[in-house]
C-alpha cells in the first residue's frame, strides 16, 4: 500500500481530500435547496409554461389550486426535486468528509440544476410530458401515478436509486468510522453487490426522474449517458485511485465483486 495515492482529476472539480470545508459545503447546501424552490416556481408560477409558449409549443396544466399550488402531477415532479435536493443536502452535511471546494460547489449545483430543469420543462410540454391529462381534477396523487406507467416506473426507479446511493454511502461511512477499519476499502453491504453502486444508484435516480418527466426514451437516454460517463471515465479513474490507495486488498474487493455499477447488469 503506498503512503499516499495520487488525487482523481473530475470534471467538477471536486476533491477527494478529506478536511472540513464549511462555505463549500454551506454553498453547495444552499444551492441544492435552491433549485428545489426554482422547480417549483417554474410550475407553480407558470414559467415553465411561458418559456414553452414562446417557442410555440403546447402545455399540460400543473398549477391548480390546492395546498401545494399544482396539480398532482406538477407535485410529484416538484417532489422528485426536492428529493434529489434533499439527499445531496444530507450527504453533504452528514456523511461526506471530503473537502466541497466553493468552485466544486458551484459546478456540482449548477449541473443538476441544469438537467432538474430540463426535465421540468419537458413535463409541462404536452409533446413530450407524460402526464394523465384524461384523470378528472379531483384525482390524487396516487390516482395520478397509476394512470401513468412510465410515470410509475421513473417514481420507483427515482426511489430505489435514491435509497440506493445514499445507503450505500451511509454504509462505508460506518465502517469508516471505526478505528480498526482506518485505511482499509470497504466491500460489505451494498457495494458487495457493485464496487461502483453508488453510481449505480445515481443512474436509476436520475433515469427515474427524467423519465417520470417525459417518458421511456428521455429515461433511457438520460441513465444511458450517466451509466456510460460512469463506465468510461470515473470508474476506471477511481479503480486506479483506489488500487494505488489501498493494494492488494483493493484487488481482492474487485475480484469478489461481480458488478461495477449495476447488479445483474455491470
Amino acid at each position: 500500500m503506498t503512503e499516499k495515492a495520487s488525487e482523481p482529476k473530475d470534471w467538477s472539480l471536486a476533491s477527494r481530500e478529506k478536511r472540513p470545508s464549511p462555505l463549500g459545503s454551506t454553498l453547495f447546501v444552499g444551492l441544492r435547496a435552491a433549485d428545489a424552490v426554482l422547480q417549483y416556481h417554474l410550475l407553480r408560477q407558470g414559467w415553465a409554461h411561458d418559456a414553452i409558449s414562446a417557442l410555440n409549443g403546447s402545455t399540460v396544466p400543473t398549477a391548480a389550486a390546492g395546498p401545494s399550488g399544482l396539480t398532482p402531477y406538477g407535485s410529484i415532479i416538484s417532489a422528485l426535486a426536492v428529493g434529489a435536493s434533499l439527499k445531496q443536502g444530507i450527504w453533504q452535511t452528514f456523511v461526506s468528509e471530503q473537502e466541497m471546494k466553493p468552485a466544486a460547489a458551484v459546478a456540482i449545483a449548477a449541473f443538476n440544476t441544469l438537467f432538474n430543469t430540463a426535465n421540468t420543462l419537458l413535463s409541462a410540454w404536452a409533446w413530450s410530458s407524460v402526464a394523465p391529462t384524461h384523470l378528472p381534477p379531483s384525482a390524487s396523487v396516487a390516482d395520478t401515478v397509476l394512470a401513468a406507467p412510465a410515470l410509475a416506473v421513473g417514481v420507483a426507479l427515482f426511489g430505489v436509486g435514491v435509497a440506493a446511493e445514499l445507503g450505500a454511502e451511509i454504509q462505508r461511512m460506518r465502517f469508516k468510522a471505526r478505528p480498526r477499519n482506518k485505511g482499509k476499502p470497504y466491500g460489505g453491504g451494498l457495494w458487495a453487490w457493485a464496487t461502483n453502486v453508488n453510481y449505480g444508484g445515481y443512474t436509476l435516480w436520475r433515469a427515474g426522474y427524467a423519465m417520470a418527466a417525459a417518458g421511456p426514451v428521455w429515461g433511457v437516454l438520460i441513465g444511458g449517458v450517466f451509466f456510460w460517463d460512469f463506465k468510461t471515465r470515473a470508474v476506471p479513474v477511481l479503480d486506479r485511485y483506489c488500487e494505488e490507495k489501498y493494494g492488494e486488498d483493493w484487488v481482492k474487493i474487485r475480484q469478489q465483486t461481480p458488478y461495477r455499477i449495476l447488479p445483474f447488469l455491470y
